[in-house]
């Protein structure tokens, strides 16, 4: 990951933090992952990062773990700029129905957006203009 990507995905958890109570706890771990995933072994110890990524539930809270998890293993999600929605959904924890809302679409339209039917230009950049992700 290079550096402008690291520091515009920062930026995004960071706001998502600050604008999204209900899942503030989910953005700081994106965080805390998404460090670990740029600075390597000079952020936290190996032994503090296996116990991230590999705690049972219950262990830190669901929120923060699933964070982490998201924000250490965003790169592998091969975000290519097609239009498949589910790995921007998937990445950043989010049901069909809370993508649907961001969209101003129904959940069966989100539905068939993963399923293969032809995402609108429009939909397609209000969620990525969203997400800050391409």
């Amino acid at each position: 990951m290079d550096k402008k990507k690291f520091q515009s995905l920062a930026r995004m958890a960071k706001s998502f933090q600050e604008l999204d109570s209900k899942r503030s706890e989910f953005w700081q771990g994106f965080q805390r992952g998404l460090r670990r995933l740029f600075h390597g072994d000079n952020f936290g110890t190996l032994e503090e990062h296996r116990k991230w990524i590999n705690c049972a539930d219950g262990e830190y809270r669901k929120q923060l773990q699933t964070g982490y998890r998201a924000g250490y293993h965003c790169e592998d999600l091969k975000i290519d700029g097609s239009d498949d929605v589910q790995p921007l959904r998937k990445l950043l924890a989010i049901s069909a129905a809370e993508l649907a809302e961001i969209a101003l679409v129904s959940p069966r339209t989100v539905e068939g957006w993963e399923q293969g039917r032809q995402i609108s230009a429009p939909a397609l950049q209000l969620i990525r203009k969203f997400l800050m992700m391409i």
